[in-house]
């Protein structure tokens, strides 16, 4: 009897908890908020809640989840962004099943791979794993003053899928206003720390990063075409004064691109998740597969081509079609997807088309080398 009544007990505290927290995004709740005592440091913080039970254990999905806390930041007018990860310990596999292999022995190996993506957000202030949902509940409804939480309850309990609603809501509407979206920027030291390999590795040639998509299990359709990226790679040598920065893991690394003067591996010098995606943020364009580091890419106003695309043009707002190009509402006409493999030609035109819009004499300056050279490499 006993068993029973605290199994009661515990549910009915957890019902409490989120209708405390659903109530929180009611009108009162929000004008109080406002008017009451909040935080030691006087104003609200953004708390970013990341369900793994629905959201993927994805590089770029988080990417994704940080621009749009950028947009709420300034919506609701909120200081430092709070990320709170959640998981359920008996069960941490999500519904995809490209992620089955995730249990409760290695769930901390597969978050550990995307925590370095958190760097990319120059307002993060504190980073929460927990590994209950009942804990996060618990969390939001003591500290609901404190914050306003994205998603809403509702759709924390519908088990949305966030992607579509970053884009199609909190971006989509974003952009109505304003015109622009918020840019994705790197912290700063990233940012030294990506131009020091550069003028290390790449000096006195243009760096251009490109990844490499190589994954023999899982969305083999959006892999590289290895041979025509080496016969790119090759027509390029001599004709332009760029490097290709490969990016990649090791096991996709081709060795015939290492044959290649003009590419560098970036795993060879021994990069990690944040540098990569700040060398991704500061080359003068980005080119590649369509996948998690790609994303980096695509809120900055870099040119960039991402090639074997699969997106769904009927479950996002405002795609911009050209042939067999396609853009974001907010992208230029220079940040292009493409469908379908790649071939040397195609990566030649749209390459020669992008390096147009780069000012190769200011890329080298005197004070760029000055303030980057050596500032921040990274340990």
């Amino acid at each position: 009897m006993k068993k029973v009544l605290r199994k009661v007990a515990g549910r009915s505290g957890r019902l409490m908890r989120f209708f405390v927290w659903a109530a929180s995004s009611w009108r009162l709740f929000r004008f109080l908020a406002w008017v009451l005592p909040t935080s030691r440091e006087g104003e609200r913080r953004l708390l970013v809640v990341y369900d793994l039970a629905y959201q993927p254990y994805s590089i770029g999905d988080i990417i994704h989840v940080q621009e749009a806390a950028l947009a709420l930041r300034e919506i609701h007018d909120a200081g430092m962004i709070d990320f709170a990860m959640v998981y359920d310990h008996h069960d941490p596999s999500p519904i995809d099943e490209a992620y089955a292999g995730i249990n409760r022995d290695n769930v901390h190996h597969y978050l550990s791979s995307l925590l370095p993506v958190l760097q990319v957000n120059a307002y993060l202030g504190s980073v929460m794993i927990f590994n209950s949902h009942e804990q996060l509940e618990k969390y939001v409804s003591d500290n609901k003053n404190r914050y306003v939480v994205w998603p809403s309850a509702g759709k924390y309990a519908s088990g949305l899928y966030l992607n579509y609603l970053i884009f199609n809501e909190v971006l989509y509407g974003y952009y109505q206003i304003h015109g622009s979206i918020p840019s994705l920027t790197c912290r700063p030291f990233l940012r030294d720390a990506a131009f020091s390999f550069f003028y290390r590795h790449v000096w006195p040639d243009i760096p251009v990063t490109v990844q490499m998509r190589n994954n023999p299990s899982y969305g083999t359709h959006r892999n590289a075409h290895i041979e025509s990226w080496i016969e790119f790679f090759n027509g390029c040598r001599g004709r332009y004064p760029v490097k290709f920065v490969v990016i990649c893991s090791l096991s996709e690394v081709d060795n015939r691109l290492r044959e290649c003067s003009n590419v560098i591996i970036a795993k060879d010098q021994h990069t990690n998740i944040e540098l990569e995606l700040a060398m991704i943020h500061e080359a003068a364009m980005h080119m590649g597969s369509s996948s998690g580091m790609a994303t980096m890419a695509e809120f900055n106003d870099k040119p960039y081509f991402i090639v074997n695309t699969d997106i769904n043009l009927e479950r996002y707002k405002g795609m911009i079609r050209e042939d067999n190009f396609v853009r974001f509402f907010f992208a230029s006409p220079f940040q292009r997807f493409s469908f379908g493999q790649e071939t040397p030609e195609l990566l030649a035109e749209q390459f020669e088309r992008m390096m147009s819009t780069v000012d190769t004499g200011k890329w080298w300056s005197p004070e760029t080398i000055a303030k980057h050279k050596e500032q921040n490499t990274l340990t």
